[in-house]
C-alpha cells in the first residue's frame, strides 16, 4: 500500500482533492468578553456552488477519484474543466502531469485543453 508519506505527489493530489471538495471561507473568533470577531484564517465547507448540475457532477467525478476510478475521474474533470471549472481544471492538469508514476497509466489531454486547464489555476 502507497502512503502519503512514500509519495509526496499522492499528497499533494489529496490536498486538491480535500480543497476542491472543501473551499476555504473566512472564520470568525469569539473572544473572552463573547464577541465574534473576524479572522483571516480559513477553514474548510462543503462547496455551494449555484449550478447544482454542476456541483453534482464534480462530487461524483470526486467519489470516482477516491473509488480509484481514475479513468472515469478523469473524463469527469475533463468535461467539468472544458466548462470553466477551477478545481476540475487543477485537478486534470495533475492527473495528466502525475498518471504515468502516481496511477499507471497515462491521461490525455489535447494542448488547447492544456494551455486553457493551466490558466485556469
Amino acid at each position: 500500500m502507497i502512503t502519503l508519506q512514500q509519495t509526496p505527489i499522492l499528497a499533494v493530489l489529496v490536498g486538491t482533492l480535500t480543497l476542491a471538495m472543501h473551499p476555504p471561507v473566512q472564520a470568525q473568533n469569539i473572544g473572552s468578553d463573547g464577541t465574534m470577531a473576524q479572522t483571516d484564517a480559513v477553514l474548510p465547507t462543503r462547496a455551494s456552488a449555484p449550478d447544482t448540475a454542476t456541483a453534482q457532477a464534480f462530487d461524483t467525478a470526486l467519489q470516482d477519484y477516491e473509488r480509484c476510478h481514475w479513468l472515469l475521474a478523469f473524463e469527469q474533470l475533463v468535461l467539468l474543466a472544458d466548462q470553466g471549472h477551477a478545481h476540475a481544471a487543477r485537478m486534470a492538469m495533475q492527473m495528466h502531469q502525475y498518471g504515468p508514476g502516481l496511477y499507471g497509466q497515462v491521461f490525455v489531454l489535447l494542448p488547447g485543453q492544456m494551455e486553457r486547464f493551466a490558466r485556469a489555476r
